[in-house]
């Protein structure tokens, strides 16, 4: 009887150890999502002008790995700004920022969801803005840049040199 125990033990460990191989454990999250007037959001505000930068900044935590951060913007006025979906790829944890310019005064939101690397997703948070201005309909895009780009632009003009 205890050989069978021993051994029925010893298939549940490597059951145990063969799934922990296999699962994928990370406390990678989004610690904070704020908006502001520089990469920081420093100090976070919700209010902005026509023509102001705005800056979605999520503050990633808890990783050394390499993940995604896609942000997806909406006008929640209906003048007329299109939507924007922007993914970025980093690593480890910082902060990840999307740069907006708003050419429209209305309510805004963005999304921000943090991705692994197969895509999974580990986290989310959402916010919304407001931009105070002449509220004429367009239906142009907002500008934006991120981390990423401003890593291409360096790459770039240390190309040139």
């Amino acid at each position: 009887m205890k050989k069978h125990l021993s051994s029925i033990i010893a298939i549940v460990v490597l059951v145990f150890v063969a799934m922990a191989c296999n699962a994928s454990f990370t406390t990678a999250n989004i610690s904070s999502f704020n908006f502001g007037k520089n990469d920081k959001a420093e100090p976070p505000t919700t209010t902005f002008n026509v023509g102001e930068k705005v800056y979605a900044v999520a503050a990633v935590s808890n990783t050394s790995s390499k993940h995604k951060m896609r942000f997806k913007f909406e006008n929640t006025s209906n003048n007329g700004v299109q939507p924007l979906n922007k993914d970025i790829d980093f690593e480890g944890s910082r902060p990840i920022f999307l740069e907006l310019t708003i050419p429209v005064g209305g309510e805004y939101k963005v999304e921000a969801t943090l991705l692994d690397e197969t895509g999974k997703e580990l986290d989310k948070k959402s916010g919304t803005f407001t931009v105070k201005g002449d509220s004429t309909s367009t239906t142009e895009k907002p500008k934006s840049t991120s981390d990423a780009d401003k890593d291409k632009d360096k790459d770039a003009d240390s190309d040139d040199k």
